[in-house]
């Protein structure tokens, strides 16, 4: 009886389908050997219990193959990671300090500095200004974005950085510069969004504005969009979902909706392909990560097939520059990292290409440009 039943199932699903797009295409897993089939396209997963970072190659397939030199360990947890613009250099900061490697032209990772620390923060979180000029760093102090000149040999060299004040207990989560790089956003938990002006020439902030959420709310994180018009912020706690904020050229944030935008469960990471069509948000409660198109005026609607399925959770996603895959690292793996592509016949839907261990509690990705 279960297997006519089942047998009914399927064939059922087949005749409703009416399209290729219906089910998932087929997965993958394993790192292989080498670099992959394309060198110059890279993922870098920290591992917070293995207290390493995996690299790995994406090939044009979408496969996945560690890097030479790969994994990096540390005495100590990796918290964060940075790419830089020319995809030379990667830099890892820990709670205490910020390590440095070459990436060669074949990815082969090279330590800096004989692998002693090139720089001293408290990181959070890190992120280069789109000129390649800059680093900064969200200091996990809860008081000051450090900032950093980026030399042409990869090393650090410190520069002014800004302290700032904020109403609220101040939990750091996250940074995000503009694509003009004229304005940074910090994520502060439940001290909401922070919003610094930043003249790239001089390496000065000027603290704008602080948008505080509601009540025993936590803002986890943020994306900023092509245009930097938009700002998506994903929110756990009482307002629990994902508001999107026009930007005005004072700081100001204005919600373009009353409603909140439905997720999962505790969401946790939100990204914007690189055709800035689509929305996505890591649910780490029920590890699943929603989809969204975006329309004019950035209003969103959910994707068909969201949710979709994902590690364990799932904790942080990111965009490759080709624009043909999205990245998904799972703290509690099952597998650690995913790589999704695009679904054709249903715009925005997401299907799994291949996936791979990368090391205990993958929680932090960094991509090349």
């Amino acid at each position: 009886m279960r297997r006519v039943w089942t047998l009914t199932l399927l064939s059922t699903l087949l005749l409703l389908s009416g399209c290729s797009g219906f089910f998932f295409k087929p997965t993958t897993s394993g790192t292989g050997t080498g670099t992959g089939t394309s060198a110059s396209n890279y993922v870098f997963v920290a591992n917070a219990g293995a207290n390493s970072v995996a690299g790995l190659g994406i090939s044009t397939t979408g496969a996945l193959a560690s890097l030479t030199g790969s994994p990096i360990t540390f005495s100590t947890a990796p918290q964060t990671l940075a790419v830089s613009r020319n995809n030379q250099f990667l830099w890892v900061g820990t709670v205490s300090q910020i390590f440095g490697y070459a990436i060669g032209s074949d990815g082969t990772l090279t330590v800096l500095n004989s692998g002693n620390a090139i720089a001293n923060a408290f990181c959070v979180d890190m992120q280069t200004t789109p000129d390649g000029k800059w680093l900064m760093v969200l200091d996990g102090s809860g008081n000051s974005v450090d900032l950093f000149a980026i030399n042409t040999d990869g090393t650090l060299s410190p520069a002014s950085g800004i302290g700032f004040t904020a109403n609220g207990t101040v939990v750091p989560k996250a940074l995000r510069i503009s694509p003009t790089g004229t304005y940074v956003a910090a994520a502060m938990g439940t001290a909401g969004e922070l919003i610094f002006s930043f003249d790239t020439t001089a390496g000065a902030f000027v603290q704008l504005s602080q948008t505080l959420p509601p009540n025993l709310t936590s803002d986890n994180a943020i994306a900023i969009d092509s245009t930097g018009n938009y700002l998506y912020t994903v929110r756990s706690g009482s307002a629990t979902g994902l508001v999107v904020f026009s930007v005005a050229s004072n700081g100001v944030l204005t919600p373009t909706t009353a409603n909140v935008y439905g997720t999962g469960s505790q969401p946790y990471s939100v990204v914007i392909d690189n055709s800035g069509k689509y929305a996505y948000v890591a649910n780490r409660g029920d590890s699943t990560i929603s989809g969204y198109n975006i329309g004019t005026g950035a209003a969103l609607t959910a994707i068909s097939g969201s949710p979709f399925s994902s590690g364990v959770a799932v904790t942080a996603l990111g965009a490759d520059s080709t624009g043909n895959w999205l990245l998904a690292a799972a703290y509690s793996g099952a597998p650690d990292l995913s790589l999704y592509g695009f679904d054709t016949s249903n715009p925005g839907r997401l299907y799994v290409v291949s996936s791979t261990s990368t090391g205990t509690n993958a929680s932090e990705l960094a991509l090349s440009h």
